[in-house]
């Protein structure tokens, strides 16, 4: 018994010994490199660029709830009005033409030309005038209950 628990104090220790820090071959703790930042991601200046979608983004509602004050990759259906008015919604009603629903908020600073839009029949005299088919990934930030658009995520 004695044996065993002689074992179990002596593999301990040399756990224990073994943690700290790691040294290269002169003895010395390696000097860790600044990361760089790659290019088209967002700099700690005014002149930033906007960067591609990178990640699964959030929901329209989450990004009404969100207290962040910098841009948000947001999920969402795009919709344009006939008045050339854009708003981005949680979902998409299955009517004709679709309309926005669930959570949902107008959009400034948008062009829609960078967005692959249905468009909907002249005739069909609704306000709405086209829509994206499946949710797109928008960058911007939320300002006074209105989504402010940098960009369209690429990818």
């Amino acid at each position: 018994m004695k044996r065993i628990i002689a074992a179990v104090l002596v593999g301990g220790l040399l756990v224990v010994g073994c943690g700290g820090a790691t040294t290269d071959a002169t003895g010395e703790i390696p000097q860790v490199s600044q990361p760089t930042i790659p290019d088209g991601l967002p700099l700690a200046d005014d002149d930033a660029t906007i960067p591609s979608g990178m990640g699964p983004g959030i929901s329209v509602a989450e990004a009404l709830a969100s207290t962040l004050d910098q841009p948000l990759l947001i999920n969402g259906y795009v919709f344009v009005y006939s008045d050339g008015s854009v708003v981005v919604a949680d979902l998409i009603a299955e009517s004709f033409p679709p309309q926005p629903a669930g959570a949902q908020v107008a959009v400034e600073g948008l062009d829609v030309m960078e967005i692959p839009l249905t468009e909907g029949p002249a005739d069909a005299g609704s306000a709405i005038t086209a829509w994206t088919e499946t949710p797109v990934q928008l960058i911007g930030e939320i300002v006074d209950g209105v989504l402010v658009a940098n960009s369209v995520a690429s990818g």
